[in-house]
């Protein structure tokens, strides 16, 4: 069974917020579906759809914010 969730980041336009996204997701096994940057007054809006195993879900959620921690760096997962 494959769900579906987005992730939404905002930060200080840069490479910054992509490359730790990349580097958290690399573990998981899922698809991107979509990805969508803004980058609007210096900074970087991002929308990417994912499909993946549900189980990870949490995982994912707790591996981003971990990552996140201490940066200018938002992050959600719908």
């Amino acid at each position: 069974m494959k769900a579906r969730a987005i992730v939404l980041i905002s930060g200080a336009a840069s490479q910054v917020p992509n490359q730790i996204l990349d580097k958290t997701l690399r573990p998981f096994t899922l698809s991107i579906l979509d990805r969508q940057e803004i980058f609007m007054a210096g900074r970087l809006i991002m929308a990417l759809e994912i499909e993946l195993d549900p189980a990870h879900l949490d995982a994912i959620a707790s591996d981003l914010k971990d990552a996140l921690v201490g940066l200018d760096i938002a992050c959600d997962l719908i």
